[in-house]
């Protein structure tokens, strides 16, 4: 991995430390060598001079002084950046411990080509008419010094790649400062860069290795892994560091490992080998076992690699897609690279992605989008072509149906309910209008579930009202709101909307959260059947898991909507200044409004001084305060910290019963289809029962490991309760049919709060649904519901997709309401986000208080990561040009076309469907039930065939083709059927 540092101090001091040496001596045998493209035409070649390098850091170069003039008339130059590249620990001992000099060689080339990578990165800054310009150079001059062991004095391979504060546009160009924000966004890129690298060398030599496709980390099989603990000490104070202030991620680590430099030793590097082969005792035989069995010609064959380089490069594009419309060029390589870690690298990948680009299957992005740096931006054609979707499915449903209301109907409503101005503009909004799709942006707390309530009670006689959102929590808790029947978006989808018709009005509650596919798949249902969907949501809050933020971009395109911005749930005047401020981004005003701030401690001791807080509230002020937190890892930590507390108390039973929980794996869809990334010990559920592969429907099968088939394939293993062990290709298995699980240990005892955590129909519970355990029976829970008052008996050694229930992640709470809320929010976690703050102290009608380790800190952090999702038309720039305005410009005589035919469409539906019952009321004989099916159907195809055929006479021109590209519509075709 690579640990990136700002460098400071004098010019002479930091050449000193890395030219000389600084916790021992340096060897002669320890690498420095100049790098760069600057490097070589300023002919710096070989070791590096410790003259010439202290010259560079003062910014000294070709007789210019580079750096900004202080008013006293000095010249202040920051010297530059450290990239220090770090070798996995069992090739450390490899190269050093075993002296394997083939294990060094393989180490320096591989820092060759992450610092290349960096390079292409370099840029610098500058203002154009007021505006500050980044300008790529992707021209760098650095010096590298491989050192050999860690503060510790353990055996531990690395390079200091500094890189000089120094660029420029060309050769002979002047010289100018650099800037790093694009080489510092793409660190962990050219981390993995490095161990592929590595990895694909010593494979080459002839070393196994052990391979974490997940992460893209490998050690050296064979390396006893009790030498790797020893010297590892370096290692475990970062990660001790890291956990302890709630750090997460390789980035988030580098102020751990600066943080946690012991004071310097001075030894020599004869004295270090020494040291090494004593603490090795007789574990040294093993490691010149290891290194005499690689005897390979270390000859790597690139063309044989090509196949798995393409998949790698295909896996990196469709698995990031699955969560992002637009990400870095870096992120795509990055993620096929380390799922095939120790087979390919970058040489071998990269050529797939340009070909990708130049098929225009990867389309460059002119904008910025969302609020990640992504330098190099791409969107897949594919995404781009499902986004312009939606826009063509907004212009087809514009004064597209019949108003909801009479006129009387809505005036009755309007003199009986008790709403606001605000609300009756927007009741008044949606009962009349035309249009087929249309919208509601309202902020948290605004009343979207009484407006929807009084528009259940003014829409005519014959509308079938439903909600629907994301999670089937959101979707009940709207359900049980406007007294209408309810149930997931998924759920619909799956149903293929076999029973909508243009009578049925869908309210799709927390819309914010639908990714682009889901909202794509209701426009069609909508089409098709000529339901209506009003889309409910607020932009600020948590957006989708998946890719996209479709209710931004319907709303960007022209989706006509009634707007709701004042903000009523909150019932204390401090909390709605607090929710106002931080819907405007002003959070440092927000939380000064908050009940309280609980700040100056590390993060490990955050959970638990929340927990203590808690606990010393009164019985009926727990109730009422709900604890909210960003990951699943810190909400299982809270709750064990809150059981401790409650068993002590007697409110739950000190004895309780050892279960087995399935908790959701969180693998993508693409993951789900690669056998490599299924861990041993996990359990696989398929939604339904599949003869060829002889499994049955919601039944554990076991990972117990993955092989290849007779043809080569990979293939997970798998095995039943039974024992009966099978071997199944995921990839011939869709994706929406599989769930994946970890297996975790937990206690259940009478007192207990539960929270089910995947909506199960037999039983009648939803997601994030929260109950009490009133009785435990060996496995089998007595469990009284909050949201029905209900008791059920639960065998929870069945049933196993369940967790304790006293702390609540924030993307779980959205729709939900409680009189006071606790916040958890570790500056250092990647999920504290503008979105998830807003959305947290949102759910409160009284008070929040906030646990953190820094209120300036967390300002910061807020500031600068919004959460903001991705558009790929945004990336674009085509949001403009695909928006209805636009679209009905210059297609408006297409689009009443396509109108007229999917008129046609829903009365043939309609006739077909009246006869079908008719068919089902009479009685009649199956003979002639199939020939009048038969003829509705015969009548509906010819005239779906005469209207399309008309229709392909007049068609338009491709969005977003460009000329001389060749057209792959055929491949996105199949592509997006794959993906659905």
């Amino acid at each position: 991995m690579i640990h990136p540092r700002r460098l400071s101090g004098s010019a002479g001091n930091i050449a000193r430390y890395y030219t000389v040496g600084d916790y021992y001596t340096k060897g002669s045998d320890e690498h420095s060598e100049w790098a760069g493209k600057i490097a070589a035409e300023l002919e710096l070649e070989g070791a590096v001079d410790p003259a010439m390098f202290r010259e560079l850091l003062a910014g000294r170069v070709a007789g210019v002084q580079l750096g900004r003039r202080r008013a006293d008339g000095t010249i202040q130059h920051h010297p530059g950046w450290d990239f220090a590249v770090n070798a996995p620990k069992s090739v450390s001992i490899m190269a050093l411990v075993a002296q394997d000099k083939r294990v060094l060689e393989a180490h320096e080339q591989a820092v060759g080509e992450a610092i290349g990578w960096l390079e292409e990165h370099a840029a610098f800054r500058y203002r154009k008419q007021g505006e500050v310009v980044h300008e790529t150079t992707g021209r760098i001059i650095a010096a590298r010094f491989t050192e050999h062991a860690s503060r510790e004095l353990d055996p531990h391979l690395h390079t200091h790649v500094v890189v000089m504060n120094i660029t420029d546009r060309q050769d002979g160009a002047p010289m100018t400062s650099m800037e790093t924000r694009a080489m510092f966004a793409e660190q962990m890129v050219a981390g993995q860069i490095y161990r592929n690298g590595l990895a694909q060398r010593l494979h080459a030599h002839g070393f196994e290795l052990e391979t974490d496709p997940h992460r893209g980390l490998f050690e050296i099989r064979g390396v006893p892994k009790s030498l790797i603990a020893e010297w590892s000490k370096r290692a475990e104070q970062i990660e001790a560091h890291a956990e302890e202030h709630g750090r997460k991620g390789q980035a988030a680590r580098v102020a751990s490992f600066y943080q946690t430099r012991k004071a310097k030793q001075k030894t020599t590097i004869e004295g270090l080998r020494e040291r090494w082969d004593k603490e090795a005792g007789p574990l040294i035989e093993v490691l010149h076992k290891v290194k005499d069995a690689a005897d390979h010609d270390g000859v790597i064959d690139h063309e044989a690699n090509r196949p798995i380089a393409g998949r790698a490069a295909l896996f990196g594009i469709r698995n990031k897609e699955t969560r992002e419309a637009v990400n870095s060029q870096g992120q795509l390589i990055r993620t096929g690279l380390a799922a095939h870690v120790g087979e390919v690298s970058l040489g071998d990948v990269r050529p797939f992605i340009r070909e990708h680009e130049d098929r225009e299957k990867l389309l460059v992005t002119r904008t910025q989008t969302g609020d990640a740096v992504l330098t190099r931006g791409r969107t897949t054609r594919a995404t781009a072509r499902l986004e312009i979707a939606l826009s063509k499915h907004l212009a087809l449903s514009l004064d597209d149906t019949r108003p909801l209301a009479s006129t009387d109907r809505l005036l009755s409503v309007l003199e009986g309910e008790a709403l606001s101005s605000q609300q009756e503009r927007a009741l008044a909004k949606l009962a009349t209008s035309r249009d087929r799709l249309i919208g509601v942006h309202g902020v948290a707390g605004s009343g979207k579930s009484t407006l929807v309530r009084a528009l259940v009670k003014a829409v005519d006689a014959d509308v079938r009202v439903q909600a629907l959102a994301p999670t089937s929590s959101a979707a009940a808790e709207l359900g049980v709101k406007a007294n209408i029947p309810s149930q997931t978006v998924m759920n619909l989808i799956v149903s293929g909307g076999r029973k909508l018709d243009a009578r049925d009005l869908l309210v799709v509650d927390e819309a914010g959260q639908l990714s682009n596919r889901q909202a794509l798949r209701l426009l069609e249902l909508s089409r098709d059947t000529g339901a209506r969907i009003l889309f409910l949501g607020d932009n600020k809050q948590t957006g989708a898991i998946e890719q996209g933020k479709a209710f931004w971009l319907l709303q960007q395109l022209g989706l006509p909507k009634a707007e709701l911005t004042e903000a009523i749930r909150q019932q204390d005047e401090k909390m709605k200044k607090a929710v106002k401020e931080a819907r405007l981004g002003e959070y440092a005003r927000a939380i000064g409004f908050l009940d309280g701030v609980v700040s100056g401690d590390k993060a490990s001791k955050l959970a638990k001084n929340l927990v203590d807080a808690w606990m010393d509230l009164a019985p009926e002020t727990r109730s009422a305060t709900n604890i909210l937190v960003l990951d699943n890892a810190t909400r299982i930590t809270v709750n064990a910290n809150v059981r401790r507390g409650l068993q002590k108390e007697g409110v739950i039973a000190a004895e309780e019963t050892p279960l087995k929980i399935l908790a959701p794996a969180g693998l993508t869809s693409e993951e789900r289809r690669m056998a490599r990334l299924y861990s041993k010990g996990q359990v696989v559920m398929f939604n339904r029962d599949i003869e060829r592969l002889g499994v049955a429907r919601q039944a554990e099968y076991e990972v117990t490991g993955f092989g290849r088939d007779a043809g080569g394939r990979e293939v997970v293993l798998l095995e039943d309760q039974q024992g009966r062990s099978l071997s199944w290709d995921a990839r011939r298995t869709r994706t929406s049919l599989v769930s994946v699980f970890n297996v975790q240990d937990r206690g259940l005892a009478s007192g207990d709060r539960i929270q089910w955590r995947l909506a199960t129909k037999e039983l009648g519970l939803k997601n994030a649904e929260r109950g009490t355990v009133e009785r435990m029976e060996g496995g089998v829970a007595t469990i009284r519901w909050d949201r029905t008052g209900e008791a059920k008996e639960i065998d929870l050694s069945r049933y196993k997709t369940w967790d304790h229930g006293y702390a609540e992640t924030v993307y779980s709470s959205q729709s939900k309401t409680y009189p006071r809320v606790f916040v958890l929010a570790p500056v250092g976690s990647p999920l504290v986000t503008g979105q998830n703050f807003y959305t947290a102290i949102t759910r409160a009608e009284y008070s929040v208080t906030l646990w953190t380790e820094d209120r300036a800190d967390l300002v910061d952090k807020l500031k600068h990561n919004s959460g903001q999702k991705t558009s790929s038309l945004e990336g674009l720039d085509l949001i403009r040009r695909s928006g209805t305005a636009a679209r009905l410009d210059r297609e408006a005589v297409r689009i009443q076309k396509e109108r007229d035919l999917y008129d046609v469409q829903r009365r043939e539906l309609a006739i077909l469907r009246s006869e079908r019952r008719g068919f089902v009321r009479r009685g009649l004989d199956r003979e002639g039930d199939r020939k009048g099916l038969a003829g509705a159907g015969l009548r509906a195809t010819e005239t779906l065939t005469a209207l399309i055929e008309r229709m392909l006479r007049n068609q338009p021109q491709p969005e977003i083709a460009q000329p001389k590209a060749p057209d792959r519509t055929d491949e996105v075709r199949r592509d997006r059927g794959r993906d659905r």
